[in-house]
């Protein structure tokens, strides 16, 4: 695979066409011997062409890298839709993401910084340790012998994004809630554009790192003359990964107590500090021995404004108190009128949707762990509700609001953990 990015349309296109045509090829294969199979060597000729195709998939996302790996991330956090080998394969996308090649590192850097690695750091790791979507991570050291991480973008990421972008919105275009869905685009692109400048995610950090009064989360130092538009340089923070903690086989209680204090950052930042880290990777936490942990990647940040900030709460009290009227009241408030608001459309949209939003907070504590379909229960009631809400416009900060929450609810399941789910009213 190369190390280069696909830039144009059809170079995408063709990563992408290539990817169908092995896969088919693969499934094809499968068709012709299944007659000939038992029904347990069907399920091993099955299972082998889950991994076959699932590596297929993830290497051409991948070499995509840019919006194409967003979706893989998102597709990964997505527990049961898809065979446990996608899964595990996707997943692989929050911090596994093949890397570019020593020349190309070197001459980001250079053009960046105006100097070579070897100049500006003591020691520089030709190897990326951490890659994801719009860039690599570098160990490094610098001259005064601190430890740091250097993020370094694929070059012309932005393009990359914007191309994708205008393949997604021609399909959307075909589409029911066509203007919802556009929309919708439009705020990704914004947060997108803003990830892809480097400048805007320190400002970010050390935005989190000041204000955050929370106990037991830390943010990285950023270091801001070893960074630029397309290279950042923060601290290097030791600490595991949430697949790495989790194999180190955590207590029930050490679960439990991570996971509320994630769900405590999320609330924080929201409510209190009303902005919110709006990318719930696995890979953006950092779990250590003493029970605190480190949020990264400060890239896709959403502020909220005090409409919605106000209006959240009452929102979530409306379904929990199976009131309609509060409810209405309160889409309204955020400029999401409804013209079939009535109690038709209550009881055959909101109510069903309402009941599995307030489950968790029905109970001083939710036991993921004993509910681990949680989220999976929800997808019918979700999809009803997109299929009926049809308004012209939604409250922008729902977008990266609900994607942050769900994300969270997924990481929650995977860890068993039992949370206490609380709304500042």
């Amino acid at each position: 695979m190369s190390n280069g990015v696909p830039e144009g349309k059809l170079a995408r296109s063709s990563v992408a066409g290539l990817a169908v045509m092995k896969v088919g090829i693969s499934e094809l294969g499968h068709k012709v011997k299944r007659p000939f199979l038992s029904k347990e060597n069907k399920k091993k000729d099955k299972a082998s062409m889950d991994d076959k195709n699932a590596k297929i998939l993830f290497q051409a996302l991948t070499q995509l890298r840019g919006t194409a790996l967003k979706v893989a991330q998102m597709l990964g956090m997505e527990q049961g839709l898809l065979p446990d080998a996608y899964h595990k394969e996707l997943e692989k996308s929050f911090h596994q993401v093949p890397s570019l090649n020593r020349v190309l590192v070197r001459k980001v850097i250079t053009s960046e910084l105006k100097q070579s690695p070897q100049a500006l750091f003591a020691q520089f790791e030709a190897e990326a340790f951490a890659a994801a979507s719009l860039g690599q991570v570098h160990k490094a050291t610098t001259y005064d012998q601190q430890k740091v991480a250097v993020k370094i973008q694929y070059p012309s990421i932005n393009v990359a994004i914007k191309n994708d972008l205008t393949m997604v919105r021609g399909i959307a275009r075909g589409m029911s809630n066509t203007k919802l869905i556009l929309q919708s685009l439009d705020e990704i692109e914004a947060r997108l554009l803003e990830e892809v400048d480097y400048r805007i995610e320190a400002q970010n950090t050390q935005w989190f790192q000041k204000n955050i009064t929370l106990k037991g989360i830390s943010v990285p130092n950023v270091y801001p003359d070893l960074s630029s538009e397309r290279v950042l340089t923060t601290e290097f923070v030791e600490g595991l990964h949430l697949d790495a903690w989790l194999a180190t086989n955590p207590s029930q209680q050490q679960r439990n107590e991570r996971a509320q204090l994630l769900y405590d950052f999320f609330t924080h930042s929201s409510q209190d500090l009303k902005c919110l880290h709006s990318d719930p990777n696995p890979g953006n936490y950092l779990f250590h021995d003493d029970g605190s942990i480190t949020v990264i990647d400060f890239g896709c940040v959403r502020k909220m404004s005090d409409n919605f900030v106000q209006a959240y709460p009452l929102l979530v009290k409306g379904y929990f108190e199976n009131d309609p009227d509060a409810i209405f009241a309160t889409y309204k408030k955020l400029g999401m009128e409804h013209k079939a608001f009535n109690h038709e459309f209550y009881q055959r949209v909101l109510r069903p949707f309402g009941k599995w939003i307030t489950e968790p907070y029905h109970s001083e504590n939710f036991d993921f762990g004993e509910h681990s379909d949680y989220t999976q229960r929800g997808k019918e009631p979700m999809k009803i509700l997109h299929a009926s809400f049809k308004v012209d416009y939604m409250a922008e900060e729902f977008i990266f609001h609900n994607r942050t929450y769900y994300g969270l609810l997924q990481i929650f399941e995977k860890m068993g953990a039992t949370v206490s789910l609380w709304i500042k009213s």
